[in-house]
């Protein structure tokens, strides 16, 4: 079942990217692409299982291995044991290259399994979220290949192989699944080549970084405190459930058709509803986000009887919080480490989105109330010998929103150090705030960091509400008023942007402060780019206004969100710039990304001058944004809930 060795002579191509100068290493780097075929049933599979479990299941068989160096002739190699393919890997020196594959997390993996890490991990999966996503509803390598034109297709033996192992394969079997995933191999190497150059070069640095996250795990998970996470959000269920009238069953709050029923028939309560943002068709807005519902909760708090179903609902209905816990608890007794799973430009903006049912882009925030044994922050643990170090850009997004506006009276108080949210409490209420006015403060924060993108009273409200800050209609109308009024220039800015819409439609261009809007993107100063593909006018029934394609859905698009789409870019641009400059400098990579936020785990005696550094880099913005305002602090502890 061996493919051979490779043949004598020198390799063809070589990384031609300049990678080895990010990576700082001196010698140009090969590129083996690769890929592993494995065996699977339908319980025992990726769609079924996370790929940490998948991997270090005992029932975990290579079946074979495809690889290619730079571009010669695809081998393909098959073993018995794990020892017999690390064996054949390292001894074509795999560890002292680029590796590349299409969905790396599993591809890496397993060579990771096989103790084999290689100089920098490449993935046209992750190439595809950026430069292919924005057009296409898929982008499996079958789908890339064919959007792309690609001359190599993806065949089906995979299909007919659930269940087989190695041993049971025909001569005959064998070498059509071998030619199946050569052919893999050969187009993953041909749609790199395909679609290199429409990546910035930095963001390769970025895509090997997010990689490692997952694949180089330094995070120790307390199972302790895990044990206490789950128990505490089973009992605050249990008691939305016991609250419940005797006569009621769970299973009728679970049901959208079946709670309506209750809300309307039994409780003679309109369920409410909204228009389906997916369908466009009238839906129950029974999300505990979803405005009428948050209406209904608000109408009915003091209901005996009401209250406590809206409650229960949202307690039976929403089991993430609860699957979440016992996932990280799962990870935490069967692997110990918490590999994080980053998906790498998830949004249309690049910012990374959650993966393997635990979104660490979501890692509930510390709650000074509770106990830390209950917060799962807390157990994101630094190994023995190690510090957590979080170094967070401060209100990154609302000083680049109002630096792109040329809002001077916002930049200012950052600039000079102050506080905005102060600065702005003091216009609300007439008089000096200051830190110590603790609900003031609250309320000018609240403000400065959610209505810079045209947020109106009613989410104004319902944002306070959230947060348990009841607020009057009235109240709130007048917080966005003061806001437009004081900070005139970033309203005006919406409505700019709002022009730039119109230019991409009508293939014109014009600058958005360092970005280029045009045809159908606005690019940013890295030279990626935001698409705004098929960007249209629409005046119906439904909605009169912008829309544009993305991933095979219609989105709507206006100014304000043309400019939370770029303060999201720039700031994920500058953080990821900083993360470089921090890895340039000390040799460290950061081992979680959650929004703005860089977390290393760092050795105890580097810890303090790391975090110094860390926090030196991140006060200086990036040549581009001149007279931007950054700041950034650092925090440190044993665990990730200590850097408060």
């Amino acid at each position: 079942g061996s493919g051979g060795g490779w043949a004598a002579g020198d390799s063809t191509a070589s990384l031609d990217l300049d990678l080895y100068h990010v990576l700082a290493v001196e010698q140009t780097l090969e590129i083996f692409t690769l890929d592993f075929e494995s065996y699977y049933v339908w319980e025992y599979s990726l769609s079924r299982m996370s790929t940490e479990d998948y991997v270090y299941d005992e029932r975990f068989q290579i079946i074979m291995v495809a690889l290619k160096r730079n571009d010669e002739p695809t081998k393909v190699f098959a073993a018995k044991t794990l020892e017999e393919y690390r064996d054949w890997l390292l001894t074509r020196n795999v560890h002292h290259a680029a590796v590349l594959a299409h969905n790396m997390m599993f591809d890496g993996l397993i060579m990771a399994r096989l103790g084999i890490i290689p100089k920098m991990y490449l993935d046209t999966l992750c190439m595809a979220n950026a430069v292919l996503k924005p057009f296409h509803r898929s982008i499996s390598l079958a789908s890339c290949l064919k959007h792309e034109n690609s001359p190599y297709a993806k065949g089906h033996a995979v299909h007919d192989m659930i269940g087989r192992r190695l041993e049971t394969l025909t001569r005959a079997e064998f070498h059509r699944y071998a030619d199946y995933c050569k052919t893999d191999v050969d187009g993953t190497h041909w749609l790199f080549h395909r679609i290199k150059d429409r990546l910035d070069r930095r963001e390769y640095e970025i895509i090997d970084t997010t990689l490692r996250m997952y694949l180089e795990p330094m995070f120790e998970l307390d199972v302790d405190i895990l044990r206490g996470v789950l128990e505490d959000t089973r009992e605050k269920k249990r008691k939305l459930i016991a609250a419940l009238p005797p006569d009621l069953k769970p299973s009728e709050l679970s049901s959208n058709v079946k709670f309506a029923k209750v809300l309307k028939d039994r409780l003679g309560v309109e369920p409410p509803l909204k228009i389906s943002p997916t369908t466009g068709k009238i839906t129950y807005a029974f999300a505990k986000g979803d405005e009428a519902w948050k209406d209904l909760e608000d109408e009915y708090a003091e209901d005996p009887l009401v209250a406590p179903i809206l409650a229960a609902r949202l307690g039976v209905k929403s089991t993430i919080a609860e699957s979440r816990a016992e996932r990280f608890l799962k990870i935490g007794l069967e692997h110990r480490h918490l590999r994080v799973p980053l998906r790498y430009y998830a949004a249309h903006t690049g910012r990374y989105g959650g993966m393997e049912k635990i979104n660490c882009q979501n890692l509930t925030r510390i709650n000074p109330k509770l106990s830390t044994r209950n917060q799962l922050r807390y157990a994101l643990r630094a190994p023995e010998g190690y510090t957590v170090v979080a170094a967070d850009l401060s209100q990154i997004e609302a000083r680049i929103n109002a630096w792109l506006a040329n809002c001077k009276s916002l930049t200012t108080v950052f600039q000079e150090g102050g506080d905005p949210y102060c600065a702005f409490a003091t216009k609300l209420y007439n008089r000096p705030i200051t830190k110590a006015d603790k609900t003031e403060r609250f309320v000018g924060k609240t403000c400065i960091l959610g209505l810079g993108y045209g947020m109106g009273a009613p989410k104004l409200k319902a944002t306070f509400r959230a947060q348990g800050h009841k607020l009057a209609q009235t109240t709130a109308r007048n917080y966005v008023d003061t806001y437009r009024d004081t900070y005139y220039e970033i309203p005006a800015n919406w409505r700019f942007c709002d022009g730039a819409l119109k230019e991409i439609a009508n293939g014109g261009m014009m600058m958005i402060g360092p970005c280029m809007a045009s045809q159908d993107r606005i690019t940013l100063p890295n030279g990626m780019a935001i698409y705004y593909n098929n960007i249209r006018w629409v005046d119906n029934n439904k909605y009169r206004g912008w829309v544009f394609d993305y991933a095979g859905r219609t989105k709507m698009i206006w100014g304000g969100t043309v400019v939370e789409n770029l303060c999201q870019a720039l700031a994920r641009i500058i953080l990821m710039g900083q993360a470089h400059t921090i890895r340039k400098e000390t040799g460290h990579r950061p081992k979680l990304n959650v929004h703005d936020e860089l977390v290393y785990v760092v050795p105890n005696s580097e810890a303090d001058s790391f975090a110094r550094l860390a926090t030196e880099v991140m006060h200086t913005g990036p040549d581009w944004a001149a007279g931007l305002p950054v700041a950034a602090e650092a925090s440190m502890g044993e665990t990730y809930g200590d850097c408060k």
